[in-house]
């Protein structure tokens, strides 16, 4: 049997390759229309991939913990996650209205670093890279590669 993948917030930016592509707009035509502020539909290490592209920045302030612990919790261990928000490091962050999380590299502190974690109580705990990417129209974005351990 093949790897589980999601792809969380796919809109019309759907993966190929047995990507279970998510979003809660039933007009961009997902695989599977959900809220996932509600939570993920699938096992505790269930999921090889999870990738966010794009989407983290969408998800209120006040929830964006816990669906990060609820990533973890649906990843497999050495499952990885990929995500790529716009940085505040850089004017994507803010020029969008429909933003309302805001991320950089230190973000991922939280999840990445134990005495981050222990302060707040995050289960949720990763390993692997982290890093600033500028684009062409000079929008600096993080792009985090991380794995569960």
């Amino acid at each position: 049997m093949g790897d589980t993948k999601i792809n969380l917030g796919s809109g019309f930016r759907k993966l190929e390759g047995g990507f279970i592509n998510i979003d809660n707009r039933p007009e961009t035509n997902p695989d599977m229309v959900l809220d996932v502020t509600e939570g993920l539909p699938f096992g505790n290490d269930s999921i090889d991939t999870v990738v966010a592209v794009d989407f983290l920045e969408h998800i209120a302030i006040g929830k964006v913990v816990p669906l990060i612990e609820e990533i973890y919790r649906v990843l497999k261990m050495g499952g990885s996650f990929i995500s790529v928000t716009p940085s505040t490091d850089g004017r994507g962050a803010f020029q969008d209205p429909t933003h309302f999380s805001f991320w950089n590299l230190n973000s991922w502190l939280y999840y990445m670093h134990d005495a981050y974690r222990a302060l707040y109580g995050i289960r949720a705990k990763f390993t692997g890279t982290v890093e600033d990417v500028q684009t062409d129209s000079h929008v600096i974005h993080t792009h985090a590669r991380l794995v569960k351990i």
